[in-house]
């Protein structure tokens, strides 16, 4: 099967930008959609299903997909067999870990009684684990289109199975079946696209090489769960499903043009940057862009989200109208995390993968400080300033780390 592939004419960074931005408007038109139809309780207990499946591939990811575009052998057809056996060994594991931990979920989350969902997302991680790495591979030869189709696609079968979904069910497992869709779907495309065939194959140099690339990434991967789901954890396990519904799609909307531009960034800026990590004087010039340009969009972004706050009632509907008051906190909080996403790239090029493990401690230190916060009584506003300021702190640590990994004029 042949897909259609970006104009010649368009500027790499910005299909990537528009892929990543497609998908990603995708997925959260699809949570606005659930969460104004099955109301704010029931979103909150959907919510719990993306934070599991989200933990879960962070905790067990070892960069696959990022090692096949920067490693210098990435072309070579046995490494990327040793990768794919990488990629299915991660995803053997995290279904397990999900099977395993379904019950004691279900319990943190005061909803025992919904543990066979949970062990349904085992799923996810097996299907991730089974995905072709080729659409990733053709990011060395600045080919994008692929990996785009792949995402999108999938996401766009997800949004249009939400009302049949709703119609059958009519709550929260239109959410977790229009999960496991999207990442079937993923698993289907990536094969759809590849070139070569799928292999999997046991190379000892191989994985101990992977293993040496991507346990910071696991590491770092751990401390991300804390970063992302961190507040939401505690939120949901101390104030309930409509407090964690509202700081859940507070997250989305906030951190999901975050992460478009900061995904966008690594996929067009990693293998140039790679290209030119032996020559100082272009690594630096490039590099300098990219502080300066993630600069300029983190500030865009945090201002032009705090102006939207008041957009939130008629998106989301009257049950969201507290959600306006951690809008603005939200804002700020993420538009930090896109300014560090410009320092983690220029790091990975230099194969410091520690960079973006270390910048995110101070964030991981901050939670017994909001889970003490919360239990006391506190609001939830202080929870995401006390977030905002270890973002800030982990950002001037990346940036400090950064200059000692940097080469020499």
């Amino acid at each position: 099967m042949t897909l259609p592939a970006p104009r010649r004419s368009a500027h790499p960074f910005l299909v990537l930008l528009s892929g990543h931005g497609g998908v990603a408007a995708l997925t959260l038109l699809r949570n606005i959609i659930v969460a104004r139809l099955i109301g704010v309780e029931n979103f909150g207990i959907a919510a719990t299903f993306a934070i599991l499946v989200s933990a879960v591939e962070m905790v067990t990811t070892l960069g696959a997909q990022q090692m096949i575009v920067q490693d210098a052998d990435g072309e070579d057809v046995d490494f990327q067999s040793s990768l794919h056996c990488v990629q299915l060994g991660r995803g053997i594991v995290g279904a397990a870990v999900i099977y395993a931990i379904a019950n004691p979920v279900a319990a943190f989350f005061g909803t025992p009684d919904l543990a066979w969902a949970y062990r349904t997302l085992a799923l996810v991680p097996l299907l991730t684990g089974l995905s072709h790495l080729d659409a990733w591979r053709y990011h060395r030869n600045k080919r994008f289109g692929p990996a785009i189709w792949v995402q999108l696609g999938p996401a766009f079968l997800s949004l249009m199975l939400v009302w049949p979904l709703m119609t059958k069910f009519g709550d929260f497992r239109v959410l977790l079946v229009a999960i496991i869709t999207q990442y079937t779907g993923m698993a289907m495309m990536s094969h759809l696209v590849a070139e070569r065939r799928y292999l999997a194959g046991f190379c000892a140099d191989h994985l101990r090489r992977a293993f040496r690339f991507g346990w910071p990434i696991a590491l770092n991967g751990l401390l991300l769960l804390a970063v992302f789901h961190g507040e939401k954890l505690i939120v949901g396990h101390l104030r309930g499903s409509e407090s964690l519904a509202l700081l859940a799609m507070g997250f989305s909307l906030t951190l999901t043009p975050a992460l478009i531009v900061g995904r966008s960034l690594q996929s067009y800026l990693l293998p140039q940057l790679t290209s030119v990590r032996n020559n100082p004087g272009r690594f630096h010039d490039l590099a300098a862009s990219v502080l300066r340009f993630c600069l300029l969009a983190g500030c865009t972004l945090g201002i032009v989200l705090a102006i939207a706050s008041p957009t939130v009632p008629w998106i989301l509907g009257r049950d969201f109208v507290p959600l306006m008051a951690l809008f603005p906190i939200l804002a700020a909080l993420h538009g930090i995390r896109v300014v560090k996403s410009g320092v983690t790239v220029i790091a990975l090029a230099q194969g410091a993968t520690t960079n973006a493990t270390l910048g995110n401690l101070p964030r991981v230190a901050a939670l017994p400080v909001i889970y003490a916060s919360l239990n006391s009584g506190g609001s939830l506003e202080t929870a995401l300033w006390i977030a905002t300021a270890a973002e800030g702190v982990g950002l001037v640590i990346a940036y400090a780390l950064l200059r000692r990994v940097l080469p020499a004029r």
